[in-house]
């Protein structure tokens, strides 16, 4: 059987468990020629594959690799899988740094490290800090660091706690946001995602109410804030910062919010 055969039937088969897009899972999962025969051994390990995907696995879990900003990323169970629509905000960072020789950067609630160390890909310049509460989290940053060779340091650690006494040019996060009550309710290969980085709390604000009152003092004068927000929570995460500048995702729904620090 040469790959482009297996691609169909297992297009077909992932169809058929209710796959959102079965086509491009068959495909990701089978990179490569499709033109070129398989092997048993090869046709055997992607049958492992596939099974994963059937069983609800999300794509990237099954790959262990996600794409972000041009760059690939190791992902398993332990992080969030990064989503194009948080390139917003890596984006907006980018314009914001870009007249910062030597900016001091913190990515709070790193995850899988997207955001910091795309940012110090880019920014070459930028000195990085990455915090996450979860230790398995900032395993996988130390992956994804060493993959890339990105500069950066990786704080193991609550929020701020990893960074006392010290200020930023930038802080840029993507917490928490999702109301408790509405995890069960999320797509099943979202809920394969780690609750800890799903969970915002009863009404999905606990982690910008936290990171409002104690971000201030981490902000260097003239610092910026950036975070990302659910699609309806622009209204409710401006009450709480008093403000804020809000920028949409590629389709138009609100996405990050930009909080000016103190001159």
């Amino acid at each position: 059987m040469n790959v482009l055969k297996w691609r169909r039937l297992a297009a077909e088969r992932l169809r058929q468990a209710g796959s959102p897009d079965p086509a491009a899972d068959a495909k990701l999962i089978s990179w490569g020629d499709a033109l070129r025969e398989l092997s048993e051994a090869e046709e055997a390990r992607l049958e492992e594959l596939l099974a994963r995907r059937l069983s609800g696995e999300p794509t990237q879990y099954v790959l262990g690799l996600a794409y972000f900003m041009g760059f690939e990323f190791f992902v398993d169970r332990r992080v969030l899988i990064p989503r194009q629509d948080t390139e917003v905000l890596v984006e907006k960072a980018l314009k914001l740094l870009s007249a910062l020789p030597g900016p001091r950067v913190l990515d709070l609630c790193a995850g899988s490290g997207a955001i910091g160390l795309s940012i110090a890909k880019l920014h070459p310049g930028a000195c990085v800090t990455l915090t996450d509460i979860s230790a398995g989290a900032c395993a996988v940053i130390e992956e994804n660091r060493a993959r890339l060779g990105a500069g950066a340091e990786i704080l193991c650690g609550d929020l701020f706690e990893p960074v006392r006494g010290r200020a930023f040019d930038l802080i840029a996060c993507n917490p928490p946001y999702v109301e408790t009550g509405a995890l069960a309710n999320l797509q099943p290969e979202v809920r394969r995602e780690p609750a800890l980085a799903l969970d915002g709390g009863p009404d999905g604000l606990g982690f910008y109410r936290r990171i409002g009152a104690a971000c201030r003092e981490h902000l260097s004068p003239g610092g910026q804030l950036l975070l990302e927000i659910g699609s309806e929570q622009a209204e409710a995460v401006q009450e709480i910062f008093g403000g804020g500048e809000v920028y949409r995702d590629l389709c138009g729904r609100d996405r990050v919010i930009q909080i000016r620090g103190e001159v």
